[in-house]
């Protein structure tokens, strides 16, 4: 085991590695299924796979292989595991383009969208004639549904091919970080699959095995008619380089997949290719990178449209289709010449594909609904939740689903069918239209009774009501009928308020009349409030929302940040981390220099006081209406400044809370209170300070 990998892997899936056949001796083994892993040698097949927490591993004579089938394993055919290395690099006259990209393991979503758009049929076999299929990379790491989606390809391809069409598995980053035993991202089932035939990951793709050689042989760019696709994109220095698109696949091909690091940081060019600027990588279409990707990338945050048009010139083409950087839906930048598909497919809840016909491009979702997309014009539009959020008084929301479903199924976070109705006080129906409705968030969905919801609408829906194309609205509801727990939802709202004084760049949120109902009864009816989804935040501040990768605190604005950290101190909230943005927005405003942290979720605080809110077993408190500061690196000096401010704003946080006419006076007093606790302390910079600064 090299020094190398022992420094990329991440500790818990090391111990992973080393422990775990330890740990299984007398233990019930996780009831996993992975693989097959299919080896080929001059006269046998190797095969390891994984079936309900059992390893298996068997060689087989090659002239008595059939078909490997076993329970919820893919089937392979293990008579035609052959496939001929393609070297061409240009397509013309395709009549018709589908491309996905990202889809990170989650396998099921992925045929569901091939599916709705008449890719595949409900069987996987290929109905798309002589259509192409470009697969953008990236379907490694974070899901559990590798191998499916691996073996879904390689047979894809083949049934492509014999139709008259084709199927382009381009590389990833994240295909090339497995092969070269970066493990950073694997999903747990995979470090017990290595610790089960304790074998690291990156070896079931060494060479000679099925599919770790045709990942190893697939291409990195391809042009399609007018379009070039690649993963991350194509850099200033990429053009500058002036390598052909025939010469960056056989670079990769042939002196980068599972080739030494060392061997290829020591050439200038395939360390160009390998980094931040190579096509795998690269960010820089997108309006802003996170400060750590810039400063690890050494990028500039913006790219110029001149530099565009010289990758356009440089590889022939008049646009570029990506993935690689997250976004909410498939976007088209700069008129058109760069597409951006990565639409968050990895998270397991929705997705689209990107379809080019006769050089004009659409979207198509899960409900194969087709839209043409290009520069969105935004002048005078708003999105749903603004139009909501502007409404005088409490609008009234009617959710009509199979309300009983929903709450049988609200772990699972399964979108069901709805109407949604919208009234403003006066009773006039501003909104009725179809849509999804799902449960969402972490603890409330496993202890509430009526979980927090996402509501999802179709974009023509929108269209139709001259709004953007943001489609989705986050509801929270009172954890169930009892009148206290409307009480606390409305303590909540109020944080979100107070939170607003503090830092004027907060979410805003927006409380309604919720009637939830299955269309045979009144329903059940409550106060209810929104909360501003990332994309209406982002289009309402001129924003981006920064999804990927840690962030470090000494990356962030510091005083916007210190007011955060003392925020969730006043009000005693400990369920918020900046390392892996829990309850937290990472967003980069236009008129700042550095990104800031926007605190949301705020039912764990102690000021809001839920009965089922305990503090994390590893921090020394025993209550979550106990204070606590998360002791970020901080300064005298902004600690200094911090008490300042806040002493500042007392009077004004207070004046929210009498302003909250929602709630009654005894309730109204006691949040002053748990306020005044707080400015008690900020009153005593000497105690205060000994028990933050540690």
């Amino acid at each position: 085991m090299s020094a190398r990998w022992l420094t990329r892997c991440p500790i818990p899936g090391l111990l992973s590695f080393l422990l775990l056949p330890i740990l299984l001796v007398g233990q019930e083994r996780p009831r996993y299924f992975d693989g097959p892993y299919i080896f080929q040698g001059p006269d046998s097949i190797r095969l390891q796979w994984v079936e309900r927490g059992v390893p298996y591993d068997t060689l087989i004579a090659r002239g008595q292989a059939t078909v490997f089938q076993r329970d919820s394993l893919p089937v392979v055919d293990l008579r035609n595991l052959n496939f001929a290395a393609d070297n061409q690099v240009s397509y013309k006259d395709v009549s018709r383009i589908t491309a996905i990209s990202d889809v990170h393991g989650q396998y099921d979503l992925m045929r569901q969208l091939l599916q709705a758009n008449q890719v595949i049929d409900q069987t996987g076999n290929w109905t798309y004639g002589d259509g192409h299929l470009v697969v953008v990379g990236d379907n490694f790491d974070r899901g559990d549904r590798v191998l499916d989606i691996l073996w879904f390809l390689f047979q894809l391809e083949q049934k492509a091919a014999a139709a008259g069409g084709k199927v382009h598995v381009l590389l990833g980053n994240h295909e090339l970080m497995v092969l070269q035993g970066d493990l950073r991202y694997l999903h747990k089932k995979y470090y017990y699959t290595s610790a089960a035939f304790i074998t690291r990951y990156d070896q079931f793709f060494r060479t000679g095995s099925v599919l770790g050689d045709w990942i190893a042989q697939q291409k990195v760019v391809i042009k399609i008619n007018d379009h070039l696709f690649v993963h991350g994109g194509i850099s200033p220095a990429l053009v500058q380089l002036g390598y052909s698109r025939k010469r960056i696949n056989s670079t990769f091909r042939n002196q980068i997949v599972r080739q030494p690091e060392a061997v290829i940081d020591a050439d200038p060019a395939l360390a160009l290719l390998y980094g931040s600027a190579g096509p795998l990588w690269y960010r820089g279409y997108f309006e802003q990178l996170s400060a750590e990707q810039e400063d690890s990338a050494g990028q500039e945050a913006v790219l110029s449209m001149e530099a565009v048009d010289q990758a356009l010139k440089a590889f022939g083409v008049k646009s570029i289709v990506v993935g690689h950087t997250s976004q909410e839906d498939i976007q088209s930048l700069f008129d058109g010449k760069i597409i951006a598909i990565d639409c968050s497919i990895k998270l397991g809840q929705d997705g689209q594909v990107l379809v080019i016909e006769d050089n004009q491009f659409f979207t198509v979702d899960l409900d194969g609904e087709k839209l043409k997309i290009g520069q969105v014009d935004k002048v005078g539009k708003t999105s749903l939740f603004e139009y909501i959020y502007r409404q005088e008084g409490l609008p009234r929301m009617v959710i009509d689903t199979d309300l009983k479903q929903l709450i049988k199924i609200k772990n699972t976070e399964t979108y069901l069918p709805a109407t949604i109705s919208l009234a403003d006080t006066a009773g006039t129906v501003l909104l009725e239209a179809p849509a999804r409705v799902r449960a969402r968030g972490n603890i409330r969905k496993e202890v509430c009774y009526y979980p927090p919801m996402m509501i999802d609408f179709s974009k023509s829906v929108l269209d139709s009501l001259g709004l953007l194309r943001i489609d989705k609205l986050k509801v929270v509801v009172p954890c169930n009928t009892l009148e206290y727990q409307q009480h606390n939802l409305h303590k909540e709202f109020l944080a979100y308020q107070l939170y607003s004084v503090v830092d004027t760049n907060a979410l805003e949120v927006k409380e309604v009349v919720v009637n939830l109902t299955d269309g045979t009864s009144e329903g059940k009816e409550f106060i209810g409030f929104l909360v501003e989804p990332e994309a209406a935040y982002a289009q309402r501040k001129d924003a981006v929302i920064i999804t990927e990768g840690r962030v470090n605190p000494s990356v962030m604005d510091r005083p916007a940040f210190v007011k955060m950290q003392f925020f969730q101190y006043m009000i005693a909230n400990t369920d918020w981390s900046l390392s892996n943005k829990h309850n937290l927005e990472i967003v980069k405003l236009s008129s700042m220099e550095r990104p800031i942290a926007l605190a949301y979720d705020f039912d764990y605080a102690g000021f809001v006081g839920q009965k089922y809110a305990v503090p994390h077993p590893d921090l020394p408190i025993l209550s979550v209406n106990d204070r606590y500061f998360f002791a970020y690196p901080l300064t005298e000096e902004e600690c200094d400044e911090a008490i300042a401010y806040y002493l500042s704003v007392e009077d004004q946080l207070y004046a929210v809370c009498d302003q909250a006419t929602y709630l009654d006076e005894k309730i109204r007093n006691q949040n002053k209170r748990y306020l005044a606790s707080f400015f008690d302390l900020l009153r005593n910079p000497t105690r205060l300070k000994r028990d933050i600064m540690r």
